[in-house]
């Protein structure tokens, strides 16, 4: 079974991305202060074609499910917050996430994590998840735990992606073994 289209939190709404995502992509991705913290593949400065380019995939691997990554919608205001991508829907797949820096501090991470973690196992392919972060990213280690995930150490060389600094990213992992259903 796989990953359901949409998702929903008590606050949140997820689904896929549409066009009109757009703006709000870009002025949440054209904050260094959020775009410091991820992978090197997502450029900056980060203007609107780069946008156009990522909402334009996002679509394309949610449709056919290779990758799905969800825009998340605050209920309350109907506005886009971020994204979060299940890079594949295999026995071990990643995760990643972004959150614009206006929801930081809120516990909007760990309620959109446990969310997509719970939908994930629940669809029965997926037994363990993993993730990265910066090292210094303080923010992004606590939402990691609080939903759950265990310490791994540095990720192995299959999953460094983190080109923003040399051995500077931490491993979070967890199984559905492990799973404490949010």
């Amino acid at each position: 079974m796989p990953l359901p289209h949409r998702i929903e939190t008590e606050r949140t709404a997820l689904r896929c991305y549409e066009k009109w995502d757009l703006d709000a992509v870009v002025e949440i991705l054209e904050n260094w202060e959020v775009t410091k913290w991820l992978s090197n593949d997502v450029p900056f400065p980060y203007t609107r074609y780069d946008g156009k380019k990522f909402i334009d995939e996002a679509i394309e691997q949610f449709i056919d499910g290779s990758s799905p990554r969800y825009s998340i919608i605050n209920k309350s205001t109907g506005r886009h917050m971020g994204g979060i991508r299940v890079f594949s829907e295999t026995p071990e797949t990643e995760i990643g996430y972004v959150i614009g820096s206006d929801y930081w501090g809120q516990g909007y991470g760990s309620e959109i994590l446990t969310a997509v973690i719970k939908a994930g196992f629940k669809g029965g392919i997926i037994k363990a998840i993993v993730a990265q972060t910066a090292t210094e990213n303080i923010g992004s280690r606590r939402i990691l735990e609080k939903a759950g995930f265990n310490h791994a150490g540095t990720p192995p060389p299959e999953y460094d992606r983190d080109g923003h600094c040399d051995g500077c990213s931490e491993f979070y992992r967890i199984d559905i073994k492990d799973w404490k259903d949010g």
